[in-house]
């Protein structure tokens, strides 16, 4: 059984070719393979962000160049992709949880090398007007469980390029119709999935399983020759048709939860950048420390908030893929940065209840560092005197 034609109801994606792929993973690949590049080429990618992105460069055939982000939006920093310039012959632009990347900036930085818009946490995030995936020559999504479209897998590749649309078909012609027994694997995989990441089970079997998957990158999706699953491409058609409501619910709890936390210091929150519109995939919190991060998982999950150390390790994995240093912030992020719940399904009753769990443990916690450190100096002003 193959996938289902592409509606009309993913217009609001751009006007650029659609295609569907079996993951968002797969979808870069293809793009990149559809640039001609010479082998080996340099593909410019911020540091900070999805390992997926990482390995499907270099399943590609290319060569990541790492770029630094910008603390304050925490997407690709154009005066460090200037900087580089001469090192990378593409780039792949992420707008890191739905937050757009200074697209007009690292354009003119690009001077004309070919931009892919990673758009799989920015559908319906704009700047200046425009929307996530309209600028660069193509851009891709991801319907995996984690994403803000949660189909349970596949993909979509949008291409605004017509020559570059006639390759990647070309190149994706050959693949394959998942078989039947894949088909039922699916089906199970997502049932299960459905169960354990209820309200009542998440606690026991669902958070255990989220860290373990996030710690050894268990949620990878393959990067096979394989077409999309006709039951994800089904479920993502029919998502579709509500899908502007739910980004307005995920975007006004976000809205709610940022006012709830606008009056704690030294934090980064994650506040649109100027004439930018944010769908909110993720609510990202940049604390001061390693520790203070530590310390506010543990007290958020004592109050029955969890949260997650999203990227956490990327720097020892993109060290396999050439990563030698050169990105303090995003290597400063990856020890500090805490995301926060906000989805579309919680009340504003429960996006309260997550700024107060969050004010209450940050205050605690500081308290606490701050009396170590009154501490410390008096232990180390008494052992001076005695000296």
């Amino acid at each position: 059984m193959s996938a289902p034609p592409l509606p009309d109801t993913l217009g609001f994606l751009g006007k650029g070719e659609k295609f569907w792929t079996n993951s968002g993973r797969q979808a870069l690949r293809l793009l990149l393979n559809s640039l001609g590049l010479n082998p080996g080429a340099g593909v410019a990618v911020p540091l900070f962000t999805d390992l997926s992105v990482i390995t499907a460069i270099a399943a590609a055939g290319y060569r990541p160049v790492f770029i630094d982000v910008e603390e304050r939006y925490l997407t690709m920093d154009p005066e460090r992709l200037e900087a580089a310039r001469g090192k990378f012959s593409a780039i792949v632009i992420v707008h890191l949880f739905g937050q757009m990347a200074d697209v007009p900036s690292l354009v003119t930085a690009a001077r004309g090398v070919p931009i892919i818009e990673d758009t799989a946490h920015a559908p319906l995030s704009s700047l200046n007007g425009r929307l996530a995936g309209e600028t660069g020559c193509a851009s891709f999504y991801s319907f995996a469980s984690t994403k803000y479209w949660p189909a349970g897998g596949g993909g979509l590749a949008v291409i605004n390029d017509g020559s570059m649309a006639r390759t990647f078909e070309r190149l994706r012609m050959p693949f394959q119709e998942p078989s039947r027994i894949e088909a039922i694997r699916n089906i199970v995989m997502l049932a299960a999935k459905a169960v354990v990441f209820t309200r009542l089970l998440y606690p026991f079997l669902g958070k255990p399983l989220r860290r373990w998957a996030e710690q050894y990158a268990l949620l990878e999706p393959p990067l096979n020759d394989k077409k999309i699953q006709p039951t994800h491409a089904a479920v993502a058609r029919r998502q579709a048709l509500r899908f502007p409501q739910r980004v307005a619910r995920q975007r006004a709890n976000s809205l709610r939860l940022l006012a709830g936390l606008a009056q704690i210091p030294d934090i980064v929150l994650p506040h649109e950048r100027p004439g930018a519109r944010y769908n909110y995939h993720m609510f990202p919190v940049v604390l001061r420390s390693a520790r203070e991060r530590e310390a506010m998982a543990g007290a958020m999950w004592s109050r029955h908030v969890d949260t997650s150390k999203i990227f956490f390790n990327i720097v020892e994995h993109c060290r396999r893929y050439g990563y030698h240093g050169g990105c303090p912030i995003s290597e400063s992020l990856a020890a500090r940065l805490l995301t926060l719940p906000n989805y579309a399904s919680l009340t504003f009753e429960d996006i309260d209840r997550v700024a107060d769990a969050f004010n209450s443990s940050l205050r605690i916690c500081r308290s606490t560092t701050n009396q170590s450190h009154a501490g410390d100096r008096t232990e180390r002003t008494g052992l001076s005197s005695i000296s």
